[in-house]
């Protein structure tokens, strides 16, 4: 059955694929806000049915994706997702998506989004051995939560984009240096050193976390000295966590760096200890809140707007055996000045 007319319910069951669907928290008036500043597009790997079923769910009166609805037969690429299905420049879209492989030629456009994990079936998919929110009867919180976070970001990207298009040609203007500056301004100002981070005979620089770290204004080093303001590590015993002791610097885990980059701001680093081994081995530390996950605490992870799950009706948890539909999240795409909506 599928029912969108209810504006409190978020649980729908979609019978002809044999899959419940969840909405986000906040995504209705997510998409309302975003409506007013960018064009939207629903963009899925999933399959034409599909998207247009999660369409109705989203927009029933078809006010925000009218003829806006992208599936796989669309993509120009096998296993990607470009720009090129797309009216606009790409200059001035933004996109908003859980998975960042998908777009391997437009990852400068691209505010990657954490995966909403409702259901217990999602966190196995993706190999997590945490609870889902379901299983710890919990949801996101509609005022912080990731919808919320990042339409705060999207205000920020259209109204820097168009204020200095008020003082230049706005056919001179792009969006992916509008994001690039927006995402330094997250940890400007920090200096980090890491402790046993990565592997042994790694080049630090060429690690996904250094480059994301960077990516966010901060300044990455391989030595300690005066100027380091955090120590970034996973064991409490090593040389530099020491250092970091000594000299009143902070030390966190590596999740204060990922955090950062869901939230766009940075994040208390007393919410990312690093704890000693027997304790994190015995204790799941959430990416996003920093604290130590039990069986009640809230694990916030997610794509923007709809997480759709293979669950039978009888076994809500429990996707074996039923239809997969492989990076199905639903993803906005504007070709307004800059933004996106994630479904």
């Amino acid at each position: 059955m599928l029912n969108a007319d209810d504006p409190d319910r978020s649980i729908f069951t979609l019978d002809s694929m044999q899959m419940l669907t969840k909405l986000r928290p906040f995504v209705h008036k997510f998409l309302k806000e975003a409506s007013n500043m960018f064009d939207m597009y629903i963009y899925t790997m999933g399959d034409k049915a599909y998207a247009i079923e999660i369409a109705k769910l989203l927009d029933p009166t078809n006010v925000y994706f009218p003829s806006k609805v992208i599936s796989n037969s669309d993509c120009t690429q096998q296993h990607q997702k470009g720009l090129d299905v797309i009216l606009g420049a790409e200059s001035v879209a933004v996109i908003l998506d859980d998975t960042e492989y998908v777009w391997q030629k437009h990852k400068e456009n691209l505010i990657l989004m954490e995966r909403y994990h409702y259901f217990a079936s999602s966190c196995r998919q993706f190999g997590f051995g945490v609870r889902s929110l379901s299983e710890s009867m919990q949801d996101e919180r509609e005022s912080d939560g990731a919808l919320a976070t990042v339409l705060d970001v999207l205000k920020r990207i259209h109204a820097i984009f168009f204020d200095t298009a008020a003082e230049t040609d706005l056919s001179s203007q792009d969006v992916r240096q509008v994001i690039k500056m927006v995402r330094k301004e997250v940890l400007k100002g920090c200096k980090l050193v890491f402790s046993r981070v990565f592997p042994n005979n790694a080049r630090p620089q060429e690690q996904m976390m250094w480059k994301m770290a960077e990516r966010l204004g901060a300044v990455c080093s391989t030595d300690v000295d005066s100027t380091v303001t955090h120590i970034v590590a996973v064991d409490l015993g090593t040389e530099k966590a020491h250092w970091a002791a000594g000299n009143k610097k902070f030390l966190v885990h590596p999740r204060w760096i990922e955090a950062a980059n869901f939230r766009w701001h940075r994040q208390h680093e007393e919410d990312f200890p690093v704890v000693p081994p027997k304790v994190k081995s015995r204790d799941k530390v959430n990416a996003v809140t920093g604290q130590n996950e039990t069986s009640k605490d809230k694990e916030e992870n997610a794509v923007a707007g709809v997480k759709e799950t293979i669950n039978d009706r009888k076994e809500e948890n429990d996707a074996d055996g039923q239809k997969e539909k492989d990076d199905a999240e639903e993803n906005a795409v504007s070709t307004t000045a800059t933004g996106t909506a994630d479904s």
